[in-house]
């Protein structure tokens, strides 16, 4: 899968996801992506692979067929963020059309009237789990700071790679474009005083760093996974302390599931038996991946980027109702 997103294997790796064979080596897999990748759709390349997806070859071994397998594409995971209703929203979930029509990954989008949030793509289409941010995000991310400065606007960023993880350089030989690291990244940021907070994940655990530099700074958020003890989310609450400072308050959410997971099936009884069995994790320890006090429930203080009594209690009052009557309206439908 790796190979097929970084060198685009195409019609041969697309076979091979819903064909009988299934590599169980990397050089299997690697000399079948590698080689539709070098012959693109190459009519002589094809007929050298359609043997080996017949009846096998070094590296693969016998499965069951199956036409509803598929290499899932960028594209596809972007335009599936569409297929959700307006209540409770957001359509798109930050993806607009023209990500889809163009491919690109990352976005922007107004959370409120006075917060903005940027959604980046760090993860190395090459190899190796860690990340970076490729220049066009990079320059993109600087434009878009900018404006958000110029118009008064709060910013947060998103990613999935936080600043212990951006540092992976691989690149594809055709690709010359600069990979930046955590280093670059997080100075480009604290230019910005808008920027008040980077919320990221990717290490599966609970943890709050802060960065800063003189008076400017922002706070980085990481939150723990959904798969890995304790699986839990994180609600960011930004509060205007009336003196010249803002807050970031952040909370740690459970799901919903009974402590002792039951028997009837339900979503909840597996909610809870997926907490149980990664609270049982051998291989590592659970209990370190909440993080410590200091990493949930906190107070992050802010001096506050600009005047912000220019956002008027009636504004924030108008902004509540609208959220509110949209969740109503999602519970309403749903009878709940």
């Amino acid at each position: 899968m790796v190979l097929h997103v970084a060198y685009g294997a195409g019609a041969g790796a697309a076979a091979l996801a819903i064909g009988a064979q299934k590599s169980y080596a990397l050089e299997g897999t690697a000399g079948m992506a590698l080689g539709g990748w070098a012959a693109a759709t190459g009519i002589l390349q094809q007929a050298v692979d359609a043997p080996g997806l017949a009846w096998g070859r070094p590296g693969f071994k016998e499965v069951a067929a199956s036409p509803e397998r598929y290499l899932f594409e960028q594209r596809e995971f972007m335009a599936e963020h569409f297929n959700t209703q307006p209540t409770p929203g957001p359509v798109g979930h930050g993806f607009t059309q023209h990500n889809v029509d163009s491919g690109e990954t990352w976005w922007s989008a107004d959370l409120s009237p006075n917060v903005r949030g940027f959604g980046l793509d760090t993860c190395n289409q090459v190899a190796g789990p860690d990340g970076a941010v490729p220049e066009v995000q990079f320059r993109w991310l600087e434009t878009q700071l900018q404006q958000a400065q110029a118009e008064n606007k709060l910013v947060l960023i998103f990613s999935h790679h936080n600043s212990l993880t951006l540092e992976n350089k691989a690149q594809r030989f055709d690709d010359p474009q600069k990979l930046y690291g955590a280093e670059e990244f997080v100075a480009m940021l604290l230019k910005y005083p808008v920027v008040i907070g980077w919320l990221n994940g990717h290490t599966h655990l609970n943890q709050v760093l802060a960065h800063a530099d003189g008076e400017r700074g922002f706070w980085e958020i990481t939150t723990a996974s959904c798969i890995d003890f304790p699986q839990q989310q994180q609600v960011v609450e930004i509060v205007d302390n009336r003196d010249g400072t803002l807050s970031l308050f952040t909370t740690v959410l459970d799901h919903a599931s009974p402590a002792v997971p039951g028997s009837s099936g339900s979503v909840a009884d597996l909610a809870s038996r997926s907490r149980e069995f990664a609270s049982n994790d051998w291989a590592e320890s659970p209990m370190m991946r909440r993080g410590s006090p200091l990493d949930r429930n906190t107070e992050l203080l802010l001096k506050a980027p600009f005047d912000l009594s220019r956002i008027t209690d009636a504004a924030l009052e108008k902004q509540h109702l609208t959220e509110n009557a949209r969740i109503l309206a999602y519970e309403t439908e749903r009878g709940l």
